[in-house]
């Protein structure tokens, strides 16, 4: 049986994360990045966000960072070069290799994201006072070090 306090935590939780979503999804529209998003998976969400955070990995690196397959990260980059968010370049130097890069699509996805999460930062500084605003970064960074232990 989950306790009261419980349900009303999880049910703010989910509340929280619905207004970033919405503006996520606001920010893309404003940017014309919105086409197809609805229709990625969590984990090509992850897929391009890895790409963009490592430059031009290639398919077994983009695997190490998320801790993934490299059969499930293969098939679902490939359905992401289908979809024009990444393209696959070879190497100069080793025609064996080949590194996964982000399309004009896929950085405008980026682009899209960290601006709404510049807005909702400014958002929640405006909401907050300057003591809340420390706890509520204390809190949400002890979450995510915890989060990054399991």
């Amino acid at each position: 049986m989950k306790k009261p306090y419980l349900e009303s935590m999880e049910k703010r939780l989910i509340e929280f994360i619905d207004t970033l979503d919405c503006l996520f999804k606001r920010v893309q529209e404003d940017v014309g990045s919105s086409s197809g998003m609805s229709k990625l998976t969590i984990s090509q969400l992850q897929y391009i966000e890895a790409i963009h955070e490592l430059g031009e990995p290639t398919i077994t690196e983009v695997a190490q960072r998320l801790k993934f397959t490299k059969a499930s990260v293969t098939a679902g980059i490939n359905k992401l070069i289908e979809k024009g968010y990444v393209v696959k370049v070879q190497s100069h130097e080793d025609k064996r290799f080949f590194y996964t890069k982000l399309t004009k699509t896929g950085q405008k996805f980026i682009d899209a994201k960290y601006l709404a999460l510049k807005e909702y930062g400014d958002f929640i500084r405006a909401a907050l006072s300057e003591d809340e605003a420390r706890q509520f970064e204390a809190i949400v960074t002890k979450l995510v070090e915890r989060f990054r232990q399991v």
